[in-house]
């Protein structure tokens, strides 16, 4: 029996829950491997948390946890009171040893004696109180608002109060199995620890999408061994949600509809670039292999000293096709280590262009007696410097006019077919498109050969059998948006400049190859059978240039003066 069960019955029966969607019941139940709750508004993500927070603190009396978020007041204005509509007051009676205490962020219940702390990320010396913290579950409520740090250093605080008990009834509800959570001391058992976020959809570089979800490299190779889970959940699964509520979300922009109503990630306000998936092409070395005979090739290169550096391979074909089918991004290396690095992954290759921020040719050291530069660095042959003289790159500076390059991107980006329109009067079918009269014609595939409408700018993907592919920079590429100033008549108002907080390493690769509006391969020339028709308009055409008709009207000559000579 629940220590707890009368405060939170009706009428002295049990409470049956009404879920207000199937997502929220699995939040409820899941655990206890971290959890993420990511909804759009009005999806009850909060509710689910808090109401796992009770359950936690009545099923073991005397348990401690944290519910946390960034900015103090929307705590009060909104966490706190989701919670307190579920937690009614007999649940924290002083007469049972309850205490609410809102001006000390402080609530224990009664019965059960368990205790939950509330804070703020407001204050200047919140890592040191977090670090002293000892508890057995957290909740970060806007997590997308919260650090990185601040999660790791949780993790680190929980499964650490001992005080609190396992009733046995819970020992044995777990049947013959050994109960695993115990104190390595004195083999006391613990209850388990539970690490729950929820939060709004944000960038894919947002460390939240990093580790919880689903399409995440770094979740498929880390954090799904852990356990880690997200569950999305959309504002229209909430039954409970207001139908006015809904439809006045509905008439928002698409961007912020997708994000704020559909759950969607990698769709920020604002967003500069949309890459959409026809420019993604899943990574095969044999897509490599066929792109190095086929296309031009350059290297872009956007150096960080404590920051990533990040080096980009493209490939320009004979249609103006830009494929990115390469990347290194590495934090806190030296150069000669970028140099060794950069130089193994270009093999024997050979580049067109060699493109690098022109930050790095900014003379601002003084080294070797005289002013020095990163290019010069990334440059220097000379051993005794402590460079391997193989690994030298030279580099070029790139052009760095942002502005001027953003369009460039988006008509790289854009779905375009040849340019030329079908002048017909009945429809034409190219593959498996239908073209009606007045309509762009559509182009080939660079890479399938399919008949469709394609974008010039391409990224080959990171996988299994192509490691060493595209996936900051198309993470990048989508997460760079401006900076919101306010909203007009419920729509948001932006400026144009990009959102500085937002990592661009990568994405700053693909503004110097593409600002460099690189050349084309020249054509190739094309061999027809001697005996086709174009193979003979070849034929004639190269006699005439050897002087095919003179030598003719001269053997006329010989034969018509070896005729009528004597």
């Amino acid at each position: 029996m629940r220590p707890n069960w009368k405060a939170f019955s009706q009428h002295g029966e049990p409470r049956a829950i009404d879920w207000a969607s199937p997502k929220q019941e699995e939040a409820f139940r899941y655990g206890p491997a971290p959890l993420c709750c990511s909804g759009g508004f009005g999806a009850a993500k909060t509710y689910a948390l808090c109401l796992k927070a009770l359950y936690l603190s009545d099923l073991y009396p005397k348990n401690r946890g944290v519910i946390a978020r960034k900015v103090a007041k929307e705590l009060g204005l909104t966490t706190q009171s989701t919670f307190f509509k579920l937690c009614p007051p007999a649940a924290y009676d002083p007469a049972f040893g309850g205490r609410r205490a809102d001006s000390e962020n402080y609530l224990r219940l009664a019965h059960s004696g368990s205790e939950i702390l509330w804070l703020h990320l407001e204050d200047q010396d919140i890592d040191k109180v977090i670090r002293g913290l000892e508890i057995n579950w957290f909740i970060l409520d806007q997590a997308e608002e919260i650090g990185e740090d601040i999660f790791d250093t949780l993790l680190t605080r929980i499964g650490r109060w001992d005080q609190a008990e396992v009733p046995l009834e819970v020992l044995a509800q777990y049947g013959e199995r050994e109960w695993p959570w115990k104190n390595p001391v004195t083999g006391k058992p613990n209850p388990p620890s539970y690490a729950m976020i929820a939060c709004n959809p944000d960038a894919e570089t947002h460390w939240i999408y990093k580790r919880f979800h689903p399409e995440s490299p770094e979740w498929q190779e880390i954090y799904s061994q852990a356990g880690y889970r997200m569950i999305s959940m959309p504002s229209w699964e909430n039954k409970f949600l207001p139908k006015q509520n809904l439809e006045e979300m509905q008439r928002r922009d698409a961007s912020w509809r997708r994000r704020f109503v559909d759950a969607e990630w990698g769709i920020p306000e604002g967003q500069i670039h949309d890459v959409k998936p026809e420019s993604l092409i899943a990574g095969t070395q044999a897509i490599v292999d066929f792109l190095k005979v086929r296309c031009r090739l350059h290297r872009t290169l956007d150096h960080g000293d404590a920051s990533p550096t990040c080096c980009a391979w493209w490939g320009i074909d004979r249609e103006g096709n830009a494929f990115a089918y390469r990347e290194y991004y590495k934090p806190n290396l030296l150069v000669s280590e970028h140099r060794k690095n950069i130089r193994q992954m270009s093999g024997d290759e050979k580049y067109t262009l060699n493109l690098a921020d022109p930050s790095m040719f900014y003379k601002t050291m003084q080294k070797y007696g005289g002013r020095w530069s990163f290019s010069d660095d990334y440059a220097d042959r000379n051993p005794k410097h402590g460079f391997d003289p193989v690994d030298a790159l030279d580099w070029q500076p790139a052009d760095n006019d942002e502005m001027g390059t953003r369009n460039l991107i988006n008509e790289y980006l854009r779905l375009q077919g040849t340019g030329e329109i079908h002048r017909g009067t009945e429809p034409r079918q190219f593959g498996e498109v239908t073209v009606q009269p007045g309509q762009e014609i559509p182009r080939v595939h660079p890479i399938t050969g399919q008949y469709g409408y394609w974008p010039r700018l391409f990224f080959i993907q990171k996988s299994e059998d192509l490691p060493d592919g595209c996936d900051q920079v198309i993470r990048q590429m989508r997460s760079q948006r401006r900076v919101r100033v306010g909203t007009d008549l419920g729509k948001p108002i932006f400026m144009d400049e990009r959102n500085e907080t937002i990592p661009d390493h990568a994405y700053d690769t693909v503004r110097y190859f593409i600002s460099s509006r690189a050349a084309i391969p020249a054509q190739g020339i094309v061999r027809y059978g001697k005996r086709s028709f174009f193979g003979q308009r070849d034929e004639l055409i190269r006699w005439k240039k050897r002087g095919g008709l003179s030598l003719l009207r001269e053997q006329a000559e010989r034969a018509a003066i070896s005729r009528y000579a004597p």
